[in-house]
C-alpha cells in the first residue's frame, strides 16, 4: 500500500496484452538524490559535526534565519536526510514543474516544491520550496499550525488553482506521528497565496485514511462550481467535496474495492497480496448535459469502471445505499494492467495509465474498447514504478521513482533514481492504437 510503503512487489515487469508500442517518452529531468535551494544564510553541518560527511547518509542540521510569525527573524534547524527524500507527485503550470516529497520518513526539509520547467540544468536540479520555505518547515515555526506536513500529489484546475491534501502525518512508515487532521488546501498560482483551506471531517473517512491523489472538476461556467474527488484506497470509498457548498460527502459502492482474484501476485519468488482499492479517477471532457464521465479503478485490480459526475455532484444521489445502474463496468484492461495513476487528455479522450508491474506507461482511447490499450513506453531498467502521470495542455508528463526497491534495498544515490518523462500527446501515442 502506498501509504505505508509496501512496494517490493512492483519490481519485476511483465508483458502487456498489447504488442503495439509507440515512439515513447523522453527524459525531461533526472535526479540521483534530491537536494534543495537552501536560503543564502544556510549552514550545513552533519550530526558528526563536519561538512566532509555530506556525501554520506547522515542527518543534517540546517541553521538558517527565516521569517516566522510577523516580522520576527529566528534561527531554525531542519533535518535533512537525502536518502529519505523520495518524490512522488508532479504537475506543470506555466514555467513551473511542481514536485511533491511526502514526509514518509524523517529528514524531508520541504514537501511542496518546484523547478523551472525550462531550466538548462536537467540533472540534479535543486528543488525550490513552494510557495516559500517557511510554510514547508517541519516542525511548525509559525505557532499556528499552518505549515505543510506531508503532500503526496497535487491537482491544478483550469482556473489556475492548485489543490492538494495535506495528510498531516509525519514518518508514516515509522513513528506515524499524526500532526493534524487531513486538510484540503487551495493556492492561487497567479500570486502564490493560499486562498482556501478546510479540514476533512471525520464522518467521511476512517482511521488510517490517507488521500494520496485527487482530481478536480470545474464547471465551464464558473470557477466556484468546482468539485474535488478523493479516492480512499483504504476504506474503499470515494469522497466528494463541493467548493461552492464547502461540504464533503462519501460515496460507497462495491466497485471501489480491490478485486479478490487480482490481489495475489508472485514476483521473483516473493508472494504478496495487494489490498489497495480505488486509487485514482479520471474525467472526460464536459458533455452536452454539463457533466463528465468519471473513470476509476482499483490498484489491486484490472477492471475499469465508469460513473457520471451528475450522480456524484448530487449529494442525495451520491450517498444512496443502492445505486442501480449508476456505476457501470467498462471492461477488463487485461493481465498485469494494475494501474496506479492515470490521466486523460480531454480533447482527444486519450487516457494515459501507469502500469506499475510492467515498468510501463500505457494509453487507451476512451472512445474505443479496452482491448485497444497500447504501450506508450516501457523500460525495465529506468521506468521502475511510474508514480504519477499528468496531462498538461497537449503534453503528458510521467514521474518514476523506483519506490519498490526501498522495501528490499537502499537506492544507489550515485545512480539516476528519479525521472520526469514527457512528450507531446500526439508523439507519445504515435504508431499505437491511440494514434491521433
Amino acid at each position: 500500500m502506498e501509504t505505508i510503503g509496501i512496494y517490493s512487489f512492483f519490481i519485476l515487469c511483465f508483458t502487456s496484452h498489447s504488442t503495439v508500442q509507440s515512439i515513447g517518452l523522453e527524459d525531461e529531468f533526472t535526479w540521483s538524490r534530491i537536494n534543495y535551494t537552501w536560503p543564502e544564510d544556510t549552514f550545513l553541518e552533519s550530526e558528526l559535526g563536519s561538512e566532509e560527511t555530506a556525501g554520506s547518509n547522515f542527518s543534517f542540521n540546517i541553521s538558517t534565519t527565516v521569517k516566522t510569525s510577523g516580522e520576527t527573524l529566528t534561527t531554525v534547524f531542519v533535518d535533512y536526510q537525502y536518502a529519505n527524500n523520495i518524490p512522488v507527485g508532479l504537475h506543470v503550470w506555466g514555467n513551473k514543474l511542481f514536485v511533491t516529497v511526502p514526509r514518509r520518513k524523517p529528514g524531508v526539509p520541504s514537501t511542496l516544491n518546484y523547478v523551472p520547467l525550462h531550466s538548462t540544468i536537467k540533472h540534479n536540479v535543486p528543488l525550490i520550496p513552494y510557495p516559500n520555505w517557511n510554510i514547508n518547515l517541519y516542525p511548525d515555526t509559525s505557532g499556528n499550525g499552518d505549515n505543510l506536513v506531508s503532500i503526496y500529489r497535487i491537482a491544478i484546475d483550469t482556473c489556475d488553482r492548485m489543490w492538494f491534501v495535506d495528510t498531516g502525518i509525519y514518518d508514516i512508515v515509522g513513528s506515524y506521528t499524526h500532526v493534524k487532521q487531513l486538510e484540503l488546501i487551495l493556492i492561487n498560482l497567479q500570486n502564490d497565496e493560499i486562498i482556501h483551506r478546510v479540514t476533512v471531517p471525520n464522518d467521511v473517512i476512517i482511521s488510517g485514511t490517507v488521500f494520496t491523489s485527487l482530481t478536480i472538476d470545474v464547471s465551464n461556467q464558473s470557477c466556484n462550481k468546482a468539485f474535488a474527488y478523493f479516492p480512499d484506497l483504504v476504506a474503499y470509498k470515494l469522497i466528494v467535496y463541493s467548493l461552492e457548498a464547502n461540504r464533503f460527502w462519501r460515496v460507497k459502492h462495491n466497485y471501489f474495492y480491490l478485486e479478490s482474484t487480482a490481489g495475489d501476485v508472485s514476483i521473483n519468488g516473493y508472494n504478496f497480496q495487494w489490498t489497495d482499492g480505488v486509487f485514482s479517477v479520471e474525467l472526460s471532457e464536459e458533455k452536452p448535459d454539463g457533466f463528465k464521465d468519471m473513470y476509476f479503478h482499483a490498484l489491486a485490480g484490472t477492471h475499469m469502471f465508469n460513473v457520471s459526475t451528475m450522480i456524484l455532484q448530487n449529494e442525495t444521489l451520491a450517498t444512496r445505499n443502492y445505486h442501480g445502474n449508476d456505476l457501470t463496468i467498462v471492461g477488463d484492461k487485461g493481465p498485469k494492467t494494475h494501474t496506479s495513476m492515470a490521466d486523460i487528455h480531454p480533447s482527444s479522450g486519450i487516457m494515459f495509465l501507469n502500469f506499475v508491474n510492467q515498468n510501463a506507461v500505457g494509453c487507451w482511447n476512451s472512445q474505443k474498447s479496452l482491448d485497444t490499450i497500447s504501450i506508450v513506453h516501457k523500460d525495465d531498467t529506468k521506468m521502475i514504478y511510474p508514480a504519477d502521470v499528468k496531462v498538461s495542455g497537449d503534453r503528458v508528463y510521467v514521474f518514476t521513482n523506483q519506490m519498490p526497491i526501498l522495501t528490499i534495498d537502499n537506492l544507489d544515490n550515485d545512480d539516476v533514481n528519479f525521472r520526469v518523462w514527457s512528450n507531446t500527446v500526439e508523439d507519445a501515442v504515435k504508431d499505437t492504437n491511440c494514434a491521433l
